[in-house]
């Protein structure tokens, strides 16, 4: 839609209207396509980390505990993430029990691992 407008207003010749129009609409598609790239990203990177996370899961605990990391939603397995190795799977049965959002998880890590990875 603003492309149309850029172009509509391109072709309208050098009236300031018709400049005022093709900026607009440059600048409303230049937006709309980095807020578009900016969710497929965010999209992208949380499924990698959610493939990241049944791999660790794969190593570290039982078929129990990585039943109930499945049964998460997206952002407390992120969440997730930063645990240690070793506070991974009690904290993943805690957080199931308790009912914890993503930032209840976060602040009952005892031993963060920072994500050096992510932007």
């Amino acid at each position: 839609m603003f492309l149309v407008v850029a172009v509509l207003g391109f072709a309208m010749g050098g009236s300031l209207a018709a400049r005022l129009a093709t900026a607009i609409g440059l600048v409303g598609a230049i937006l709309t396509l980095q807020l578009i790239s900016r969710s497929y990203t965010t999209a992208l990177q949380d499924r990698i980390i959610k493939l990241e996370m049944r791999m660790r899961c794969a190593s570290l605990l039982t078929q129990q505990q990585q039943a109930i990391v499945a049964r998460l939603g997206k952002a407390q397995q992120v969440a997730l993430r930063f645990a240690s190795d070793g506070e991974l799977g009690p904290l993943a049965e805690r957080a199931e029990r308790e009912q914890m959002t993503a930032d209840q998880i976060k602040r009952a890590i005892a031993s963060w691992v920072p994500d050096l990875d992510r932007t």
